[in-house]
């Protein structure tokens, strides 16, 4: 029998996320499996099958209520974008042009001298923390509403919920690339145009994880049951 431990960010998914009334069972299973030789890959495989299994089963029990939390969910997100978070960060983007007086006084001394080498690095970071910051907010406040369309059980509403913000995001750069190729090549600048993809990316995924805290995914479960425990014998 193998004595190594299955894939341990598998194991907290299954545990964290899975929605089936049979979750602990199902885990205790794999692990069993996985001790008799099963490999890391095998598992890893199950553990998405039903992680994916459960949370649309979970959905299409409660169809109607699913899709008026999603959409709820969504008409907060497009009522904050559009009256408060796009006004703001234009503002923020205007007044910290290096054109400007205010922009050039504020950042010749946040910045080393010849600061507007530094500019070009330190205003897309400070533009992401400002998107982050403010969409973990309305994340988190967005997914604890639709948490609450379901009580009982959030995990599938909220777990499809910030899937459709993550594809929203996905098709978005999938756009991007097929009409201007890729979004973070700028000739002669490729290596700041990556940053600004990846910190831009990163404001996002902080976002999405928001909404799944928000909805108590990422708080600790408690089960009825004790945690299946790795077959040692």
């Amino acid at each position: 029998m193998r004595l190594t431990q299955p894939p341990a960010v598998a194991t907290w998914l299954l545990r964290q996320f899975g929605c089936s009334p049979r979750n602990e069972a199902i885990l205790g299973d794999l692990m069993e499996q996985f001790a008799h030789g099963r490999s890391r890959l095998w598992y890893w495989r199950q553990t998405l099958i039903a992680l994916i299994v459960g949370s649309l089963r979970g959905v299409w029990e409660e169809k109607a209520r699913a899709l008026g939390a999603i959409a709820t969910g969504w008409i907060i997100l497009v009522l904050y974008s559009l009256m408060f978070a796009g006004p703001l960060l234009h503002f923020i983007e205007f007044e910290s042009s290096p054109n400007l007086a205010f922009a050039q006084y504020l950042f010749s001394r946040v910045l080393p001298r010849n600061w507007m080498i530094f500019y070009y690095w330190f205003q897309p970071a400070l533009f992401a923390f400002v998107f982050a910051l403010l969409g973990c907010v309305v994340g988190a406040f967005s997914g604890r509403v639709v948490a609450k369309f379901q009580p009982s059980a959030p995990i599938p509403i909220v777990t499809l919920y910030a899937a459709s913000v993550c594809g929203y995001q996905f098709c978005r750069i999938s756009f991007a690339i097929m009409k201007s190729g890729l979004p973070f090549v700028y000739p002669g600048h490729e290596v700041r145009g990556l940053f600004m993809f990846l910190v831009h990316q990163i404001a996002w995924a902080t976002i999405i994880a928001s909404i799944l805290f928000g909805g108590g995914l990422l708080k600790a479960r408690v089960e009825n049951s004790s945690h299946a425990q790795y077959p040692t014998d």
